[in-house]
């Protein structure tokens, strides 16, 4: 084991102390810490800790797009808490991955945002042309 994977490991449960003392159930994100700390242990991963060891993580395993997202999530926010650690911890990004099809959708339909371009105060629907010469509206 590198000294580095050691060294992780004893923030990883560190971490995970600290969310069980608060109250969070974490259990599946402390195995997906834990996974990490056995990647990095393989792979002979050395310091600091950085964005493609991350995403080389979450993009290892096979599954849907949101369980890599949900890793990537649980990285950014240990990630966050090992800087104070080690400041050459690279910050993840919260957008490291493109948003699914779903969650567009989403953001579509119920963005708060774009909901004053379905109230028809502002964008009528359909806006009503003058009449032409035999009663037909025009186009």
């Amino acid at each position: 084991m590198t000294a580095f994977a050691r060294f992780l490991g004893e923030k990883a449960e560190r971490y995970i102390e600290l969310r069980h003392s608060l109250g969070y159930a974490f259990s599946k994100q402390a195995g997906t810490l834990r996974a990490f700390v056995r990647y990095v242990e393989r792979a002979q991963l050395d310091a600091p800790a950085t964005r493609t060891m991350a995403l080389d993580f979450a993009l290892s395993f096979g599954g849907a797009a949101n369980s890599r997202v949900t890793r990537h999530g649980v990285l950014r926010q240990f990630y966050e808490y090992l800087a104070v650690y080690d400041v050459r911890t690279e910050a993840l990004e919260r957008r490291a991955f493109p948003r699914s099809r779903l969650e567009r959708l989403r953001l579509r339909v119920f963005s708060p945002t774009l909901s004053w371009r379905r109230s028809s105060t502002h964008a009528p629907a359909f806006r009503q042309a003058p009449l032409s010469e035999g009663g037909r509206w025009r186009r």
